[in-house]
């Protein structure tokens, strides 16, 4: 049996952790003790407080398509931390763009399936290969409430089911090597994804309506969920994607049901 890990021993690389979920997973672990290797291509918008964390967190500019780079980074977080990683969250993907299959092009069908599910394979390939080498760990897989109901982003969707599947096959091959492999599905949380460049105006309101809490998630919260999948008071838990949404799976089909609002109003 491995030995317990406490907060301050977690010590994780976070792909995507320059903004969004990934850097409130990454400042959830060091406002907790913990260490955090941040992986990304692009730190200029990075939310996530580096100089401030000096010895405790580490990045890395690189891309979860180059399986080079990705062993690479393995290897400078792990100098960069004095310490050995113990944990892998996979945030990194590009925003999808709705479109009719009609004219959506192959193009980006292939951009978002590389981004997204090539993009949480080849990490897990890298480092889950080498938590398994040395006998521990947990990593966590975003996938999407779109990953179980369909929308308007078609490779989107499908890249989310692929991890959701990816997730459950790597939980079953590392099950006896002390890696557990789950993933976290959100529902619509304020990220840029939300508001992708030129989409600053856009109307949310549809969104918060189809959502039976209606509000859209922060990123913490969602953090919070991935933290607890990280820590050892999940370890029976394997092989689950857990949805974080607000209610939007288990409430998609009351909504339209017979035209009538069946939702309490908050002041009732």
């Amino acid at each position: 049996m491995s030995e317990s890990i406490s907060d301050c021993q977690l010590s994780i690389i976070v792909t995507g952790g320059a903004s969004g979920i990934g850097a409130a997973v990454a400042e959830l672990v060091l406002e907790r003790g913990g260490y955090v290797g941040i992986l990304d291509i692009d730190f200029t918008k990075c939310s996530t407080n580096l100089s401030s964390r000096k010895g405790r967190c580490a990045h890395v500019v690189a891309s979860t398509l180059d399986q080079a780079a990705v062993s690479d980074a393995w290897s400078q977080m792990a100098n960069a931390l004095d310490r050995p990683i113990n944990g892998l969250v996979n945030c990194a993907g590009v925003p999808p763009i709705p479109a009719p299959i009609e004219t959506y092009e192959v193009s980006e069908w292939s951009r978002l399936l590389e981004s997204h599910l090539t993009g949480t394979y080849i990490p897990c390939k890298v480092i889950g290969s080498e938590l398994a080498r040395l006998g521990r760990g947990a990593i966590v897989n975003l996938a999407s409430v779109l990953a179980f109901r369909s929308g308007p982003v078609l490779a989107y969707g499908a890249a989310k089911s692929g991890v959701v599947s990816l997730t459950e096959s790597l939980a079953v091959h590392w099950a006896k090597s002390g890696v557990r492999v789950n993933a976290v599905a959100p529902g619509w949380t304020e990220t840029p994804f939300l508001r992708p460049p030129g989409r600053a105006d856009r109307d949310l309101s549809p969104i918060i309506d189809a959502t039976p809490q209606k509000r859209l998630l922060s990123p913490r919260e969602i953090a919070e969920v991935i933290y607890f999948l990280l820590s050892d008071s999940s370890r029976a838990i394997t092989g689950v994607t857990i949805p974080c949404d607000g209610g939007v799976i288990a409430g998609s089909g009351w909504a339209p049901y017979g035209g009538f609002d069946i939702f309490p109003s908050s002041s009732a």
